[in-house]
This record gives C-alpha cells, sequence and structure tokens, in this order.
C-alpha cells in the first residue's frame, strides 16, 4: 500500500489531457534538497523554470515522489506534472530539450505518460535508496559521493545487524524532528550489502522513509560495523523510540536515491547492478 491517502486531481490552470512522469538524475553537492524552499537553489525550482520556459511561458509545477535532504544525490528521482495540451511537446522531443537547458548536474533519464489521475507521490508503493562507503583511500572526487569511516568496518556484522532494523516497525529512533511527523511507523522490506572494490553500498529497500531516516540508520549500522554498538544494543535502540541515545547521523553526500516503485511487485526485483554514480 502507498504511505500517503488518495487525493484528488489539483486544479490544472491550463487544458491538459496527460500527465508526464519523468525520472530524473541529479548531483545533489550544491541544492538545498530536491523541494523549493526558501534561502537555498533546489531542484524543483531549476528544472521548473525550464520547463515553463518551454512551455511559452505557463505556470508548470512538478510533483516530486518524495523530499531529498540537502547535499542528497538521486539516479532515478521521480517527479510528475500536467502536460499542457498547447504548446505539444512529445516525451522524447521535451527530454532532448530539458537535457540541452538544464545544468550538467541535472539529467532527465525519461519521460512517459500517465493519466491525469496519477500522482507521483502518492501513488509510489515503494523506494530504494542507496548509501555509499568508502573502504579504500579517500580522493578528492570520493569525498563528494561517499562516506569514508573513521574506523575499520566488519561487513559481515553490520549484514547482520542490518536484519534487526528490516519489517514494519516504529522507526523513531532514527528520525530527525520526530515532533513534526505524525507516525514514525513504516516497513523495511530488506537490507542488503553489497561490494564494488573499495565501496560498500548499503541498499535500503522499503514502503518509504521519512526526514534522514536512512542516514540515521547507516549512522548505527556503522557503529555496529565498527563494534562500538552490538546487534543487542541497536535492538534496543530501536524498542526505546528515542532518537537522542542514538548515534551521530551519516553525512547526506553518501546517499542516493536508486528508484521508486509503482508496480506491486518491482522492488522485489531490485537488484544493484553497480556503485551508483557509475549507473
Amino acid at each position: 500500500m502507498s504511505e500517503y491517502p488518495p487525493r484528488k486531481i489539483e486544479e490544472i490552470p491550463y487544458p491538459s489531457a496527460v500527465r508526464y512522469l519523468m525520472e530524473i538524475s541529479f548531483d545533489g553537492s550544491v541544492y538545498g534538497g530536491w523541494q523549493i524552499q526558501p534561502n537555498s537553489v533546489c531542484v524543483q525550482e531549476v528544472i521548473q523554470k525550464v520547463l515553463s520556459r518551454l512551455y511559452n511561458g505557463l505556470p508548470i509545477e512538478l510533483t516530486g515522489s518524495s523530499r531529498t535532504d540537502a547535499g542528497v544525490h538521486a539516479i532515478n528521482f521521480a517527479a510528475a506534472f500536467p502536460a499542457p495540451s498547447r504548446p505539444a511537446i512529445p516525451p522524447q522531443k521535451l527530454k532532448n530539450a530539458l537535457n540541452r537547458l538544464l545544468p550538467s548536474d541535472i539529467r532527465i533519464r525519461t519521460i512517459e505518460e500517465k493519466p491525469l489521475t496519477f500522482h507521483a507521490r502518492y501513488d509510489a508503493l515503494g523506494k530504494a535508496y542507496v548509501y555509499v562507503v568508502n573502504l579504500g583511500d579517500e580522493t578528492p572526487f570520493s569525498n563528494h559521493y561517499s562516506l569514508h569511516p573513521k574506523y575499520k568496518i566488519d561487513v559481515d556484522y553490520l549484514q547482520e545487524c542490518a536484519e534487526v532494523l528490516t519489517g514494519t516497525h516504529d522507526f523513531s529512533s532514527f528520525v530527525c524532528s520526530r515532533n513534526d511527523i505524525d507516525d514514525a511507523v513504516r516497513t523495511i522490506y530488506r537490507i542488503e550489502t553489497k561490494l564494488f572494490g573499495e565501496y560498500l553500498c548499503i541498499s535500503y529497500i522499503g514502503n518509504g522513509f521519512l526526514y534522514k531516516m536512512i542516514r540515521c540508520l547507516t549512522g548505527a549500522l556503522l557503529e555496529c560495523a565498527s563494534h562500538r554498538m552490538t546487534k543487542s544494543e541497536l535492538k534496543s535502540l530501536l524498542e526505546a523510540r528515542d532518537r537522542t541515545l542514538g548515534p551521530t547521523t551519516a553525512s547526506a553526500r553518501g546517499l542516493f536515491l536508486v528508484k521508486v516503485f509503482y508496480g506491486e511487485e518491482d522492488w522485489k526485483h531490485f537488484k544493484l547492478e553497480n556503485v551508483p554514480f557509475f549507473i
């Protein structure tokens, strides 16, 4: 089931018969996240300005599948908008035009037609995020897209401890700004670790994730992997539902939103084939 309640179609300020769903890849290093907010440039704002330009000044509003924190990256972020009937721009032509006009750190990967009743956020049935940990030497480039841990990492123990976090739980111990959230219960279908050379990729596949939840989970799992926290202590932290008891939140730069799932069984087939920045 979707983590959001159903919603009526919004009022569209121009004729439209179809909604365009886009998969967007972006380097989040210089952005304040996906969603428009004051005092920072965000990905949504940048794309909307280009879309409005292509559609002769019409007020195009993108709806994202979720928010992303400042500095978080995406491989296939999903967002949709009601496509104006005039001027009519076919999906492939629109994709090409957007990629010519957008800055090089934002790229449109796909555009497909959906009915107007489709909603990028409410219809999302799950997401896959990947956190990248660099177990090798640091470089000026790896620092932008991965976390270099302070301590030696026991990958097998990290995977063992991750089992504590799978399933349906109240994740209050792994979320910032708990008072701003009505319900901290989410389901994590699985957490998988995979090594690609010196890069350890931790995949989180679930029905939805809370603000900074994955970064909080990663911080705790890295504590376990460095044997500074036990599996039993991780379980107690989960059950405590108290963020103040948790370890430091992992940095944003190693986190990638890799896929948004709209089919009932799609999450079951997700398999990470490479380090996200090589996909």
